[in-house]
């Protein structure tokens, strides 16, 4: 699945967003879970049905690889890191959606 390059206008990482209550939910799910799928992409229980194809959520990827830094298992938040780790581990990391 593609990684958003960027917060969509109503991200909840995104100051002043109308869904910043969801933050602590989403960010508890994003350390134990998985990563989370953009609201503004594909199918789900915000926006129903968008058209579009889904997209990991930017705001929810930067938290998790500040969270990744904070327990060492990265040396620094940034894609770049991540991808780098991946390939030490041999996954296939998450590629950036060029649109957003």
């Amino acid at each position: 699945m593609k990684l958003n390059k960027t917060m969509c206008a109503t991200c909840p990482w995104r100051e002043g967003s109308p869904y910043a209550d969801l933050r602590s939910m989403l960010e508890r799910s994003a350390r134990r879970e998985a990563s989370r799928i953009c609201h503004s992409t594909g199918s789900n229980a915000i926006n129903y049905r968008t058209g579009k194809p889904e997209t990991i959520c930017r705001g929810a990827r930067d938290y998790q690889l500040r969270f990744l830094v904070s327990i060492g298992l990265l040396r620094e938040p940034t894609d770049d890191a991540w991808n780098a780790r991946c390939q030490e581990l041999g996954i296939v990391p998450n590629k950036q959606r060029r649109e957003s």
